[in-house]
């Protein structure tokens, strides 16, 4: 398991000893490109995305022993609603992979021949997403602020990882635990990596290094396994996207749908989440 600490490795079994799986993902982007413009006065404030000011980082828990009663869950979902749990994707026959972006505007799978039939989707998805027995960690940075009160901002992704590591650390008991992300580029991936490994290897502010050593291995994988051409998907990895989503579209706006009220007892420490269950940056 030592090897995935020298460069970016996707993960396709759970190995031995390990009993808390973490799936992440982010809504938004990282970027700060667009905010520091609008900072500088070259974007005026009628003008400016809201979408493009807001960051989150979302940690979808789960722990081995509910691993494949999940696994089915979702599974079951996917064989309900497509044969064999398989769509054409452009041509090419895949695994359904729940993609929240596609989900909402109704593309792809999820662009079904009438309104009863998709709803009938959303609330067998909505009861599945309440049911299981899973943990949320979030982080949300308004970017504009980040950007305003530091003169050399920390980039937003590695803030906040660095917040839900040091988050989890004070839930996870020292149990074995695995991360995995989602492969955003070998470039991306690796600088990642090398992030995350120096937080664990010299610890934070508030965090020393053994706080740190209950993960066994960070992972980076694609939505779907290409092993398997693509019959296979990450559904971890999907969860975590669905869960991601409204947690950020209530970050934006403090609104709260019903997507978010299907997740909201699942995220730590609720109800009293706020600064622990979802942290809000700066």
């Amino acid at each position: 398991m030592g090897s995935w600490r020298n460069r970016p490795k996707n993960i396709t079994h759970i190995p031995e000893g390990v009993e808390w799986i973490v799936g992440i993902d982010e809504s938004g982007s990282a970027s700060l490109k667009y905010v520091e413009k609008y900072v500088r006065g070259e974007i005026s404030p009628d003008k400016l995305d809201q979408n493009n000011v807001h960051f989150n980082v979302t940690a979808c828990i789960l722990s081995k022993e509910k691993f494949y009663d999940i696994e089915n869950a979702v599974m079951n979902l996917k064989y309900t609603f497509w044969e064999r749990g398989y769509f054409s994707y452009k041509g090419e026959m895949k695994r359904v992979c729940f993609h929240s972006t596609e989900i909402r505007r109704r593309r792809e799978a999820f662009k079904f021949n009438n309104q009863s039939d998709y709803e009938k989707f959303i609330n067998s998805l909505d009861d599945v997403l309440k049911k299981i027995e899973i943990k949320l960690f979030s982080c949300h940075i308004d970017k504009v602020e980040l950007v305003k009160r530091y003169k050399i901002p920390h980039d937003p992704y590695e803030l906040s990882l660095t917040f839900l590591l040091e988050r989890i650390a004070m839930s996870s008991d020292g149990r074995n635990t695995i991360l995995i992300l989602e492969s955003r580029g070998k470039k991306e991936d690796r600088a990642l990596l090398k992030k995350i490994v120096e937080l664990l290897d010299m610890g934070t502010k508030y965090h020393k290094k053994k706080d740190f050593s209950f993960i066994k291995g960070v992972y980076f994988n694609s939505k779907w396994d290409v092993e398997s051409r693509n019959l296979k998907s990450y559904w971890i990895l999907e969860l975590a996207d669905l869960y991601c989503f409204p947690i950020f579209k209530y970050g934006r706006s403090g609104v709260k749908d019903r997507a978010f009220h299907s997740l909201k007892n699942r995220i730590d420490s609720y109800p009293n989440y706020k600064g622990k269950g979802i942290k809000k940056f700066p």
